[in-house]
């Protein structure tokens, strides 16, 4: 996430500097920069496909250090660590040594708050949440909040997300995992109920067979399994563990990391990953329809929560998926008593809290 940030800043003319204790990681994120990431740009639109085989030299608009001290002189910092509380409040304490006080700090937490991360901070009306789809180059969306920042700091981050190519979407209120990634979870985790009858494959051709080019456990591998569960662990307490797996496939999510399968980024997980993709053998479809109810419950939840009204809910899904339809676009195509069947259904058969129906489905 972070080299793709690095790459949207450098190509809209930023001048960036990228931090990260590992300098492999700088190392590989530089090669990336010259090799792989113009092209990504030109396929999203960024880029103007005429320079790709000789740039944009982004690498020469980005520098490399493994030390905060580097950003003494920015303006806006992004930061993109793991979804650990005390890391990032820790992080933010550094920059705040180095930092001028007007200097906006975006977090692009997944599932935490900006308030989360600013709450022992010296300036914590200088701190936003700068979230980005992932991954981050396509996606066209930039979800910003932050209820103890300024409209200052918030402006600011819009604007560096427009400059960037993107739309930012502005929060009505913060709550943890945001919008998006909020949604996410909810199908995310009820694939992984859906694995009490199911093998990950049949899940996943469930899924293609209803128009979704990747299923619920594909994007469990596509973030990490070892991501997942720490984003898991930081919505238990807000949300009554209603993102929990069930138990039994958590201690094999846990087993598959301790085994050097966390998904995508080790080529195994859930899945075996070939050039990008994930190997998806032919048999068996599984009905996936409980996780699009789960899909459309959460929505609801998100509204009556007050995060966002329903058209920027399905704003932001369409955006940060890439799809065509949001949630309540589903609803409004599956229809709600037959989503409602399916919900009360799966929630009788599990008591897992991502299939209770909200009240507000049908209104």
């Amino acid at each position: 996430m972070g080299r793709d940030v690095a790459a949207l800043l450098a190509n809209a003319g930023f001048d960036v500097v990228l931090v990260d204790v590992d300098s492999g990681a700088l190392a590989a994120a530089g090669t990336y920069l010259e090799t792989e990431a113009p092209t990504a740009l030109a396929d999203a639109g960024l880029a103007d496909t005429a320079t790709v085989e000789t740039g944009p030299d982004l690498s020469s608009r980005v520098s490399f250090a493994t030390e905060v001290d580097a950003l003494a002189d920015c303006e806006f910092v992004v930061e993109a660590i793991r979804e650990s509380l005390s890391a990032k409040r820790g992080l933010l304490a550094d920059l705040e040594a180095v930092l001028d006080a007007d200097a906006v700090v975006g977090t692009n937490t997944s599932s935490l708050t900006a308030r989360d991360v600013a709450a022992d901070a010296a300036h914590p009306e200088r701190v936003v949440l700068f979230h980005f789809a992932n991954p981050a180059i396509p996606r066209d969306l930039v979800e910003t909040s932050g209820d103890g920042a300024t409209d200052r700091a918030l402006d600011r981050a819009a604007s560096v997300a427009r400059a960037i190519g993107k739309t930012p979407i502005r929060l009505e209120r913060e709550r943890r995992a945001n919008g998006l990634s909020r949604l996410s979870a909810a199908v995310k985790c009820a694939g992984t109920w859906e694995l009490r009858e199911a093998d990950a494959p049949a899940v996943a051709r469930g899924a293609r067979a209803m128009g979704f080019p990747r299923g619920p456990l594909e994007l469990v591998d596509v973030i990490g399994l070892d991501v997942h569960l720490a984003t898991v662990d930081n919505l238990r307490e807000a949300y009554d563990g209603r993102f929990d797996p069930p138990p039994e496939i958590r201690e094999r999510m846990e087993r598959l990391v301790a085994e050097g399968r966390a998904g995508k980024k080790d080529g195994r997980g859930f899945f075996e990953w070939v050039d990008g993709e994930a190997v998806v053998p032919d048999g068996e479809v599984h009905d996936v329809q409980p996780v699009v109810a789960a899909l459309v419950s959460e929505a609801h939840r998100l509204v009556g929560d007050g995060v966002a009204d329903r058209e920027t809910v399905d704003e932001i899904l369409r955006r940060g998926s890439g799809g065509d339809l949001g949630p309540f676009g589903i609803e409004a195509m599956v229809g709600a008593d037959a989503l409602r069947e399916v919900l009360e259904r799966r929630h009788a058969e599990t008591g897992a809290g991502v299939f209770e129906p909200p009240d507000s489905l049908g209104e």
